[in-house]
């Protein structure tokens, strides 16, 4: 049934177009609280918090699978201060906030705001690929998610275990050790155990088909191993191990991104139901007025202050830390630790603490509500992106694709290749385009890639069905006009696929498939270049350089790239590209 739910919850959540976190907590409120018709005890009972658990390691060593120490090198300065100097400055905030506004106890206030210093990894991405901004803020909310959880997570139990050890003097030791023997104990494993995993796929001692089926399991095994060191330090060292095996070049895990990446959908799901059911009616009504007061400081006080001391001198722009600013959504993380902690200090004596989980839950629905409604408009507002981008991102690095993103890479527009074909991408690099190894299909290329000025979309593979589903994909990114894919094949007496009308797309290169092309090109052809004035661009083509001409794109006079499509009349004003017969 809680698997049942949270599938209902994701189709509901595409289906109205709302955050699927949002979804998941009220699926979760009308099962568990409402009606309650799902009660996680009855059905998972004594094994709740360790399944709660072993999902948040799953969920942030996914997380730092879509990371790498290259991307972190290009924000390191932001991204560490948002970690040195913002996690302290928002616990303090929230400390004293809670403990004034909640009237909680100055232990359980120093807990709640310990809670709450984790971002959300995993409603960030979302929001980053629906908002798309420009520039290096994307990366740095991204990697913030991803490493304050863990270190958020840390810091919570920490504390918790100060409470319990009952005296200022020895719960200052225990937290301050606790941290130092995390920090070590956490990235020691994490880099030892993708270490060995690297060595064990290089040496050939596990079978392809024992790649995804091990990494889980051997992931857990870490997480295990740093939790009996020291508590909850598996959570680093997970998410240390994620971003190790995404930055190391020796082995292939790109067939291991896709299993985790439907993992992570299925826990995240499960969880937020899960912990959202476990809530009672009376605790959420029993909420006092200065809870919204509380979330109010969240998003407009601590948020802000953190930012500001965080990225002074930074690098960042005012418009960019104004973004950052505006962005806090909380998470999984938050939910689970709050849920773990309140259940076991409310059975020590600690009566206060059953408000720790229904103020968090309402902390999460309302930054993720703020935080996406105004992702969008506000990066629109900020200028941090641009009205008409023109980049180009193709699908493919085959010499056609290569080719056509020179072309437009020498007219001075960004151009993206990718391409699961390691040797092409790598003939790309060599020509001084970026170029990306994935599947195009895969959600974890999309978040890796920086559309931020993106505007086009072009399928150049010889899989026809993948172009076909591609174009679909981007469609509702980019706009139907703006996606574009090489006509289908016939070759070798292949029918043309007969595709539904809604996923149809434009056809490139005057209809031209990439049989023709590579023939062309094989035969000398080359690209070149000519004015053109309120011309039919596909007449002045044929007329300048013979039928055989093949017209690519046109630079119009206001900058802007329009590629010419076979059954479309295209008169423009600016410069034509055409592939010329030698």
């Amino acid at each position: 049934m809680l698997a049942a739910l949270g599938a209902l919850a994701q189709w509901l959540a595409w289906r109205l177009k709302v955050p699927s976190i949002l979804m998941l907590l009220a699926v979760g409120f009308v099962a568990g609280p409402l009606t309650g018709i799902f009660r996680p005890e009855q059905v998972l009972g004594p094994v709740t918090f360790p399944f709660v658990s072993l999902a948040a390691a799953v969920v942030l060593f996914e997380g730092g699978l879509t990371a790498s120490w290259e991307e972190m090198r290009g924000v390191a300065t932001p991204v560490r201060r948002l970690i040195v100097i913002g996690i302290p400055t928002t616990w303090a905030v929230l400390t004293v906030a809670a403990y004034h506004l909640l009237e909680l106890r100055f232990e359980l206030a120093l807990l709640l705001g310990a809670i709450l210093v984790v971002t959300g990894p995993t409603v960030i991405g979302p929001l980053l690929r629906h908002a798309r901004p420009r520039g290096s803020v994307a990366s740095v909310l991204k990697l913030e998610g991803i490493l304050n959880d863990p270190i958020g997570a840390i810091l919570a139990v920490l504390v918790f275990q100060g409470i319990r050890a009952e005296e200022i003097e020895g719960a200052f030791t225990v937290v301050s050790a606790g941290i130092v023997k995390a920090l070590v104990i956490g990235g020691a494993l994490g880099l030892a155990s993708a270490w060995l995993y690297v060595k064990l796929r290089e040496r050939s001692l596990l079978p392809g088909f024992l790649h995804n089926a091990v990494l889980l399991p051997f992931m857990l095994v870490v997480y295990a191993a740093a939790n009996q060191v020291q508590e909850e330090s598996g959570l680093l060292a997970v998410t240390i191990s994620g971003v190790a095996l995404a930055s190391q070049k020796r082995v292939d895990i790109e067939g291991s991104l896709e299993f985790t990446e439907h993992a992570r959908v299925l826990l995240i799901s499960t969880l937020f139901i899960l912990l959202t059911a476990r809530m009672e009616m009376r605790d959420i009504l029993g909420l006092p007025p200065a809870a919204l007061g509380f979330v109010a400081v969240v998003i407009f006080a601590a948020r802000p202050l953190c930012v500001g001391l965080s990225t002074m001198r930074s690098g960042l722009t005012g418009r960019e830390r104004l973004f950052l600013s505006a962005m806090a959504p909380r998470g999984v993380v938050a939910a689970a630790v709050s849920s773990l902690f309140a259940l076991e200090l409310v059975e020590t004596g600690y009566d206060q603490a059953s408000i720790l989980m229904p103020v968090t839950f309402v902390v999460i629905a309302l930054t993720v509500l703020t935080s996406g409604v105004s992702a969008a408009p506000l990066v629109r507002w900020l200028g941090l992106s641009r009205a008409a981008p023109q980049g180009v991102l193709i699908l493919g690095a085959n010499s056609i694709a290569r080719l056509l993103g020179t072309a437009i890479k020498d007219r001075g527009f960004r151009v993206i290749l990718v391409d699961s074909d390691s040797a092409k991408v790598d003939k790309a690099h060599a020509l001084g385009l970026a170029a990306e190894k994935g599947e195009i299909l895969s959600r974890r290329v999309l978040d890796r890639l920086d559309l931020g000025d993106i505007g086009h979309f072009v399928a150049l593979t010889t899989n026809d069905d993948v172009n076909t589903l591609a174009t679909a994909r981007f469609r509702k990114i980019l706009g139907e006009e703006n996606v574009h894919q090489i006509h289908p094949s016939t070759e070798l007496g292949r029918a043309e696929p007969e595709y539904a009308d809604e996923l149809q797309a434009h056809h490139v290169a005057c209809g031209r498939t990439l049989d023709e092309l590579d023939t062309l090109t094989r035969s000398g052809a080359v690209v070149t270049a000519i004015r053109v004035d309120h011309e039919n661009v596909i007449e002045e083509a044929r007329r300048n350089f013979g039928p055989d001409a093949v017209p690519l794109f046109v630079v119009q006079n206001d900058e802007k790239l329009a590629f010419i499509h076979p059954k479309e009349e295209l008169v423009a004003s600016g410069k034509l590209v055409v592939l010329t017969p030698p």
